[in-house]
């Protein structure tokens, strides 16, 4: 029987399923417990067997890495059963759009923090044996376990990554609203769509709303033309002509959140709740990730490692409050994040 029409409480191999906890266009994911270890597992049943097989193999391909270190998703088992065909990894918590769905409210920059410098270890190892995620949401960043590790996540779904060999120019990968300048223009990528992707996803965090907008493909072509002059094609600017007649006929567009906003600069200024210099010293370090990560030349934009020795992410530009706040019988060997966080920036809300 379809995937989709499978009974609570099927036994497939070694696996009994408790309940449904997800669905998508790929399928649904059924929360599952192992018969023979008994452990709790998290069974991705997918409608096309196509996707079963590339996605299996990226799996296949990613044991290299470890799952712990590099907060990648822990891929477990793959089989078909009848026409289902199943992937079982790990059960994780929630993704962090479900998280920004019950908040209601943005993330602080120290819960933001460690997000982005566990998304960096793991773009950093996939950058290491060659492989392009091409799929950053915040659906596809799940927390581990909320309540007992606050904000420790992992990378899932792999269904879209690919090894860098296999990228072909003009190639249409991502989500429209994180999706890199050079994807939409038609020109080479590489890993940095990853990075730009990354910044959206902080951005998010910071704001609320994404700060790019985007539900089909014809919304990243609104402003420009592709002109194709076999054997070459070029970009142009759409004249006002073509722009006004395709905006009348086609594209409605609505009031959104950064019209009136110049820049980046100023959006992050606006959205900060920053008042003592130490909250506005670390506004400004996120300001300059986000806008290292949003460059829109990919061979200027900050890589993964790179990036993990940024300020932001080491704290490097909060030490002089650290020495500020030690006390007598304080050493600066003991000086940590956790020393910073709790000492120096203990008033951030959240």
């Amino acid at each position: 029987m379809p995937a989709s029409e499978a009974r609570e409480g099927m036994i497939s191999v070694q696996y009994k399923v408790l309940e449904f906890i997800g669905e998508g266009n790929f399928g649904k994911v059924a929360k599952c417990v192992n018969m023979k270890t008994n452990e709790n597992t998290a069974i991705k049943i997918l409608k096309d067997v196509n996707d079963y097989d590339d996605e299996v193999e990226m799996l296949e391909e990613l044991r290299t890495l470890d799952p712990e270190k590099n907060n990648l998703v822990r891929f477990m088992d793959s089989f078909i059963d009848d026409d289902k065909s199943c992937i079982a990894l790990e059960l994780l918590d929630r993704s962090l759009w479900d998280l920004m769905v019950q908040r209601k409210k943005p993330l602080t920059l120290n819960e933001i923090r460690p997000i982005t410098r566990q998304l960096l270890v793991a773009f950093n190892a996939l950058k290491g044996i060659g492989i392009l995620y091409t799929d950053l949401k915040l659906d596809n960043v799940m927390l581990v376990n909320h309540r007992d590790q606050p904000f420790k996540v992992k990378l899932i779904d792999f269904g879209l990554a690919m090894p860098v060999s296999e990228v072909e120019e003009g190639m249409i990968v991502q989500p429209c609203q994180n999706r890199a300048p050079e994807v939409s223009l038609g020109l080479p990528i590489s890993e940095a769509i990853d990075m730009w992707a990354l910044g959206c996803v902080l951005a998010c965090l910071f704001f609320g709303h994404n700060i790019f907008y985007g539900t089909s493909t014809y919304d990243t072509h609104q402003y420009f033309k592709r002109e194709r002059c076999p054997p070459n094609s070029q970009w142009r600017l759409k004249t006002p002509e073509e722009y006004k007649k395709e905006n009348d006929d086609q594209l409605q567009l609505s009031k959104r959140n950064f019209d009136h906003i110049g820049n980046l600069a100023d959006a992050v200024n606006k959205y900060s709740n920053a008042i003592e210099e130490v909250e506005v010293e670390d506004t400004r370090a996120f300001l300059n990730l986000l806008q290292m990560l949003l460059n829109s030349d990919a061979e200027m934009r900050i890589t993964p490692q790179q990036a993990l020795e940024h300020s932001f992410v080491t704290m490097s530009h909060l030490a002089d409050y650290a020495h500020k706040s030690l006390t007598a019988t304080d050493s600066l060997d003991e000086f940590t994040e956790a020393s910073v966080r709790t000492a120096v920036y203990h008033h951030a809300p959240g």
